[in-house]
């Protein structure tokens, strides 16, 4: 991976170059396969379920390596973490092309996330390592350019591969893709050596689960966590069932499923960048409510949307309503002080849970209910998190807090300012 010390890369450009490109492939790859892998899971008669878990099984990979994998980066370094990542991610891909029964698609999508967790760890520490010398403005570039691909190239793409070709090719082009970021990093980038005695992994998973139990045990935690989560399983489940309604209630070409998630993504991406005032103009409880009540609205139209239309407009309310709930969590980030990463590595737990629980939750709902309706189910949660951040804006003025529009005291810099 780049690294401050690579012999290499040399200029800042030539950094920050290196990661957009990165980054924009692998997005990219990402966002088709959010179209593919349900086509093809539809072809193999997958139920409205094994839809589900085959899109949610992925984000347990940030699940099972929220502890574990800040060590890994830093003992092996991460070079290697990144090359294991996407190698594995080249054969999980490759083998899509075997898989004939739903039970298969699971099992390889479950390693494909795992690993593809991995090498994302990778990407970003050493992106953040190198970010002072390629310029701290350009800190939303990560994100923002893995977006790029993940919401507009991607599905626009992905849609495009299903009229030219079977699924089989499809899946061999996208693992050979799998293999341009890895070639960039195995023959142009290096890093200092940095392995240590691997007996000490168990001391440091024990010494980071201490901790991170210490973090847990602070309530006003608890609100941004589920925040997060409920927002990713929102996204992530709009992403997975966008597609089976277009195609199988609206009868529309892969195409119109792209334009959809394109236009969530798109509007959610805007809002992020444009909205930002709203931070310093409301008081946490307002933003929350007004970003829960747009976010209620999309959902209760996509559940009654009969027509492309409509559907569109419900994924723009969507869009818009996420972007929100997205600016009260990284807000909460921002306003932190001292040592954010395990924090940060506790919403990477709950981005992993959201992606998981949404599409998986929503698969049992759809199978019985319908796919449109599994969207009426996220709205009383929204709702009580609006009554939770109202309890959670009390609790702070109790406690001598600020919530005024000039900065609300952020529930995370109690927590920082208590574990420091």
């Amino acid at each position: 991976m780049p690294e401050q010390q690579s012999h290499d890369i040399h200029t800042p450009k030539g950094l920050i170059t290196s990661f957009l490109i990165l980054n924009i492939v692998s997005g990219t790859v990402g966002g088709a396969m959010q179209i593919i892998v349900p086509l093809y899971a539809m072809s193999l008669h997958a139920s409205t379920a094994q839809i589900g878990v085959i899109r949610g099984i992925s984000g347990l990979g940030m699940l099972l390596l929220v502890i574990p994998a800040g060590f890994l980066v830093d003992h092996f370094g991460s070079k290697k973490l990144f090359l294991i990542g996407s190698l594995s991610g080249f054969i999980s891909t490759l083998g899509l092309t075997v898989a004939k029964v739903p039970i298969a698609m699971i099992g390889l999508m479950g390693i494909s996330g795992l690993f593809g967790s991995l090498k994302m760890t990778a990407l970003n520490a050493s992106f953040f390592k190198n970010l002072k010398n390629m310029g701290l403005e350009k800190a939303g570039w990560f994100k923002g350019s893995m977006s790029i691909g993940l919401t507009f190239l991607g599905p626009a793409f992905g849609a495009y591969l299903v009229s030219v070709a079977g699924f089989r090719s499809i899946f061999i082009l996208l693992a050979a893709l799998t293999l341009i970021p890895a070639s960039l990093v195995f023959f142009f980038h290096s890093e200092p050596a940095r392995q240590g005695p691997i007996n000490e992994l168990g001391n440091i998973i024990r010494t980071q689960l201490n901790e991170f139990r210490r973090l847990i045990g602070q309530r006003q935690l608890y609100l941004p966590l589920l925040t997060e989560t409920l927002s990713t399983s929102c996204f992530a489940t709009f992403g997975t069932f966008v597609v089976v309604i277009t195609i199988q209630i609206l009868h529309l070409k892969p195409s119109a499923a792209s334009l959809l998630m394109t236009a969530e993504g798109g509007v959610f991406i805007l809002t992020v960048f444009a909205a930002g005032p709203l931070i310093t103009r409301m008081s946490q409880f307002q933003l929350y409510l007004l970003s829960v009540t747009v976010t209620s609205t999309g959902l209760a139209m996509v559940s009654i949307s009969a027509t492309f239309t409509l559907l569109a407009v419900s994924a723009v309310i969507l869009g818009l309503g996420l972007g929100l709930i997205n600016l009260v969590t990284s807000s909460r980030i921002g306003r932190m002080e001292g040592e954010k990463g395990k924090v940060v590595a506790l919403f990477a737990a709950s981005v992993g849970a959201g992606i998981s629980l949404g599409p998986m939750i929503g698969g049992i709902v759809g199978q019985y209910l319908g796919a449109q309706n599994i969207f009426l189910t996220f709205i009383p949660l929204f709702m009580a998190l609006v009554v939770l951040a109202y309890r959670t804006d009390v609790l702070i003025e109790q406690e001598g807090g600020v919530t005024t529009e000039e900065g609300a005291v952020s529930e995370l810099s109690l927590i920082t300012h208590d574990s420091d």
